[in-house]
């Protein structure tokens, strides 16, 4: 899933050291799940990931031409993806987003930097539950249904390649790989390009999915709801986090550099307790859901949150939409937006139906007998719900990487993750990086 930064270094300057490392052979810091997700990896333990220039271009798309776009979102009237393009003959390796995160971000940047670097073309894609995804690529504009926002992402894919890539491109072999819901979702294009055949993806790597969307949702959900009650602790919350940011923001003179280096130090110092931090994690991730229900609604005129045949203008109040959204955790969205949308079609389909095809167990067959996907995950990860790790331990045998800590992932941009990661698809660095 994807945590905004804003709110990251929020986590770490909520309370108030000894260095933080642990009694093994992996060098990540000794964090536990909540702060190793908030703090990531300081620059230090990371790879020499940086790139000379500009080499990457914009591309965008007219997933659906007819598709008549809301003017208040006019600004995403086209699909936007990137590409990092080799001057010659090379693999190409998709990268996609975790939830609700564009083509860009911090882990996408460690992801395009490696395998870049690494000697790859790639290319990188918005997750099927971002804002402009939902408006231009969706079929449903309903996502969390890990089959059809695949077969979107997919077709996202092919025309990328067919009408655009393969004109500039010279491409040896086809890869994939995502974080997060990226990584589930990289599962499912793995199995429908087994039956395309579009790419014939020599492997693809899953790192940190979700086993089921909807019990990481939940647990997500459940950070922010159960820790926020009423709105006095809501205001001592607000409080407390504004008062320690500007205190850190003086000890600094000014002089901040918000990276993960900073948010080490600060860690290390206040020693934030998990409340806190799983507190602003779940507000994250509500940010994130609130901008999927209110597009998901409007897509699909559901009438749940904006009336049915409202026409907002630029400047429209829309404090009231923004309450009620703000209000709506992922467990209404998807009961009162995603199953009405599915039964709509099919009357018969069940809730346990759709939360079934949100999740791994939908394609275990597929996922233990290839030979084609690996799994990148952490002990700790705090989207998992317990038994979950055990599960893809049993699933993937020896193709799955488990690393002992990291968080939700928090260690994506360690050395020794992102050897892993390379290696995986025979890849390395060039050599002092």
């Amino acid at each position: 899933m994807k945590f905004r930064f804003s709110v990251a270094i929020a986590a770490v300057v909520m309370t108030s050291s000894s260095a933080l490392a642990a009694d093994d052979d992996y060098g990540f810091p000794d964090l536990d799940g909540f702060a190793a997700t908030v703090i990531a990896t300081p620059k230090a333990l990371q790879p020499d990931l940086s790139i000379k220039g500009r080499p990457f271009r914009l591309r965008s798309l007219e997933v659906f031409p007819d598709r008549e776009i809301p003017k208040y979102v006019w600004y995403h009237d086209k699909l936007r993806y990137l590409v990092f393009p080799q001057k010659g003959p090379a693999p190409l390796i998709f990268l996609i987003a975790g939830t609700g995160s564009s083509y860009h971000g911090p882990h996408m940047t460690t992801l395009y930097a490696a395998f870049y670097l690494a000697g790859f073309h790639v290319v990188g894609l918005p997750s099927p539950t971002s804002f402009q995804f939902m408006v231009t690529a969706s079929s449903t504009g309903v996502p969390g249904v890990l089959d059809d926002d695949t077969r979107d992402l997919y077709r996202v894919m092919k025309m990328a390649w067919e009408k655009q890539l393969s004109k500039r491109l010279e491409v040896t072999d086809f890869y994939v790989t995502g974080y997060s819901l990226g990584g589930a979702q990289t599962g499912y294009v793995m199995m429908l390009d087994e039956q395309e055949k579009a790419f014939n993806f020599k492997k693809g790597l899953m790192i940190n999915p979700p086993v089921s969307l909807y019990n990481s949702a939940l647990l997500l959900d459940s950070y922010l709801r159960e820790n926020i009650t009423t709105g006095t602790e809501a205001m001592l919350f607000w409080d407390n986090l504004t008062r320690a940011m500007g205190e850190e923001y003086a000890n600094t003179r000014g002089a901040v550099n918000l990276g993960p280096d900073f948010l080490y130090q600060v860690y290390r110092k206040r020693r934030p307790d998990d409340e806190n931090l799983a507190t602003l994690i779940g507000l994250a991730f509500a940010i994130t859901a609130q901008n999927m229900v209110t597009m998901a609604d409007v897509l699909t005129q559901s009438g749940y949150i904006v009336p049915v045949g409202t026409t907002a203008k630029l400047t429209a109040d829309v404090t009231d939409y923004f309450i009620v959204s703000g209000r709506t955790p992922f467990r209404l969205y998807f009961k009162d937006l995603l199953v009405p949308y599915y039964q709509r079609s099919n009357p018969e389909i069940t809730d346990d139906d759709l939360i079934q095809r949100a999740s791994l167990y939908s394609i275990e067959e597929f996922l233990r007998t290839t030979d084609k996907v690996g799994l990148s995950h952490n002990v700790d990860d705090i989207i998992m719900k317990e038994g979950e790790i055990d599960w893809l331990v049993d699933v993937f045998g020896d193709r799955g990487k488990i690393w002992p800590r990291g968080g939700h992932c928090g260690n994506m941009a360690y050395r020794d993750n992102v050897e892993h990661m390379l290696a995986f698809f025979g890849a390395s660095l060039p050599e002092g990086r």
